[in-house]
């Protein structure tokens, strides 16, 4: 059933820290990770030098918008350090 409100909300983990990001449905999933790093205090590191997966450890595409993402509501992601980024 589709949402009236145009918005998803997440749940993304950075650092081991819960960070709650809502997004609109036509933003990419990069601006979630904007999001999620602005809130854990990570916000002068680029989205691209990050992963974001599922709980299953999926790895999710960042251009990807949220309404195509098949990702739903309170779902919990995972942000980490891409391997050999920021070193």
């Amino acid at each position: 059933m589709a949402k009236s409100d145009n918005h998803l909300d997440l749940r993304i983990v950075v650092s081991g820290v819960e960070q709650q990001v809502r997004i609109n449905n036509r933003e990419s999933l990069g601006h979630a990770v904007r999001e999620a790093l602005r809130l854990s205090g990570n916000a002068g590191q680029p989205p691209e030098d990050w992963e974001l997966r599922t709980e299953a450890g999926i790895l999710l595409a960042l251009d990807v918008r949220a309404e195509e993402s098949g990702l739903s509501d309170g779902q919990i992601l995972f942000l980490s350090p891409r391997a050999g980024a920021g070193g």
